[in-house]
């Protein structure tokens, strides 16, 4: 009876991207997290990647981050965002009423748990489980079987965190979260050009640019690559394009880069010396969007002395765990007068039902 009210969604809330994944359905949904709001009206015109297409076209339409540093900052519009995701990916549009598990960094604030849990409840959820990112990392690339036994370290390096978790013993030992991401490296991007050729470069431009030639200085045998971004010249106000390379790119982000790494290793600081003693051999787990930079690996080990390896290519690793660690919850209903119970925030590792 409870799937006949909605059926159980999990949703990793990004700075940049959110996710969703609904029970026998995978992951549905991979949206910009922007809301387009009329200036006029206050009235919500188009989320996600029709929100993104209005950017900077229509003078009266200005841009909304729900999301920044991995909580919600505007609880009426996070709130619009997760009912309408809710009931666009429902089939009972307006009567959806599901369990719902959503990611949060591991240094989740007071402030940022209520925001969320006021979201979480006005958009329709019976029922709501916060889960760490690394540990919604870990079991979504299927980590669990070695993580009662085994010591494993998750990065997840979103646009604007950095969290670092530290899992041994089916719980998460130690944790890190540094405000840090992959937007910095889109902000140093702009700045360079607006200092170096005195163009005003767009950020979306910014990020396409690191996706498509950036790599991690040093190069080495790497080829140089390049690309024609278009932005306005400052002096004149024209259109005008240019050409960055990977060398440019690399000048750029080389600051941001470094603080991220610098984030990694204060996340294992705090371990104790029995768990520190086996992180050289175990290494380090990247995920999200920023992971997958060329090159970072190799920082981070030269760095840190530990090795890196990207574990996720796509991004839905978080999405992905807290969708199954929702389908294995054991736990049973509340009761029907308990409309909108606590929500639980889970610190350990869940017995996964296979």
């Amino acid at each position: 009876m409870w799937d006949f009210a909605g059926r159980d969604t999990a949703i990793d809330m990004g700075s940049a991207t959110v996710r969703m994944h609904v029970k026998d359905r995978g992951v549905v949904c991979r949206e910009p997290s922007l809301l387009a709001r009329c200036r006029h009206t206050g009235r919500i015109l188009a989320l996600g990647g029709p929100a993104q297409a209005m950017a900077g076209r229509n003078p009266d339409v200005t841009l909304v981050r729900p999301v920044r540093e991995g909580a919600p900052t505007e609880t009426d519009a996070a709130e619009y965002m997760m009912r309408a995701l809710v009931r666009r990916h429902q089939k009972r549009h307006y009567t959806a009423r599901p369990r719902l598990v959503v990611t949060v960094p591991s240094g989740l604030t007071s402030v940022h748990y209520r925001a969320l849990r006021f979201s979480a409840y006005q958009a329709g959820a019976r029922r709501l489980t916060l889960v760490p990112t690394p540990i919604a990392a870990a079991v979504g690339m299927g980590m669990t079987s070695s993580l009662r036994s085994e010591i494993t370290v998750i990065a997840d390096i979103g646009s604007d965190v950095t969290d670092v978790g530290v899992i041994a013993f089916g719980g998460l030992v130690t944790s890190r979260t540094t405000l840090i991401g992959g937007s910095a490296l889109d902000r140093a991007i702009v700045d360079l050009v607006r200092r170096e050729h005195h163009v005003a470069l767009s950020r979306s431009a910014a990020e396409a640019a690191k996706l498509e030639v950036g790599a991690v200085p040093p190069l080495e045998r790497r080829p140089v690559g390049q690309t024609v971004v278009h932005g306005r010249d400052i002096a004149s106000g024209m259109p005008r394009s240019l050409v960055l390379t990977t060398v440019d790119i690399g000048r750029a982000i080389a600051d941001p880069v470094s603080e991220i790494v610098d984030a990694i290793g204060a996340g294992v600081t705090g371990c104790s010396p029995e768990i520190s003693g086996e992180l050289l051999s175990v290494g380090v787990t990247l995920t999200g969007g920023c992971s997958r930079l060329p090159g970072l690996e190799r920082l981070i080990r030269d760095r840190t002395g530990l090795a890196a390896r990207v574990g996720d290519d796509t991004g839905d690793a978080a999405v992905l765990g807290a969708g199954e660690i929702l389908r294995s919850a054991r736990s049973q209903e509340p009761p029907a007068r308990d409309s909108a119970p606590n929500p639980h925030l889970m610190t350990t590792l869940p017995e996964l039902e296979y």
